[in-house]
């Protein structure tokens, strides 16, 4: 997914709350909000000196007679309010989570920190229950002896069970021998680097 495709999907889902959005998709529309939004800086600064220039004000009574309609980044994100967050929810679908993780935007200093972290995260590879899982996003599609995996939401429950049980013998070799070799190849060096 191109820059102009990715502006386009998220302008013309400005509602669009359901469904998952690719890395593509979501960080090629934050290139564009960085661009428009650097540029409607611009602009604000530039009508903010004309105006202090032109009414031969002192700067704090410029400053006080000013207001945020006075200003074009203001209405910039009153318009895009809705697709911002619309894109970020799907985001968040497309790695696997709830869409209430948005709320943690409004917990102070860390909370959009946290959120920003979390749409970093690879897509989901599978389809999971907010949907399909769409081309451009990374992750296996299928399991490995090549049939389509659909995904089981009781999956992560299946786990529970599994914490009560005694390791055999034979699974804690195959620990130690996994653990062992991803620490020769990613340590020491031995073997081939696979991308993840």
């Amino acid at each position: 997914m191109g820059f102009f495709q990715a502006v386009n999907t998220v302008f013309a889902g400005f509602f669009k709350f359901s469904g998952r959005a690719t890395r593509p998709e979501y960080w090629w529309f934050f290139l564009f909000e960085i661009i428009v939004v650097s540029v409607l800086l611009v602009l604000d600064v530039w009508m903010f000196i004309n105006a202090s220039i032109s009414s031969q004000s002192t700067l704090e009574r410029t400053v006080a007679s000013l207001s945020p309609f006075d200003f074009l980044l203001f209405y910039y994100f009153i318009i895009t309010f809705f697709p911002r967050m619309a894109v970020t929810i799907r985001r968040l679908h497309d790695v696997g989570l709830s869409g209430f993780f948005y709320l943690l935007y409004f917990v102070p200093i860390v909370g959009g920190l946290v959120v920003f972290v979390l749409t970093l995260l690879p897509s989901e590879g599978d389809d999971n229950i907010h949907g399909p899982h769409r081309p451009g996003g990374s992750g296996p599609r299928h399991s490995p002896d090549g049939s389509p995996r659909k995904h089981d939401p009781m999956q992560g429950y299946a786990v529970l069970d599994k914490i009560k049980e005694d390791p055999t013998p034979e699974m804690i070799a195959a620990r130690k021998a996994e653990v062992r070799a991803l620490y020769e190849q990613r340590v020491l060096g031995k073997g081939p680097i696979v991308a993840e």
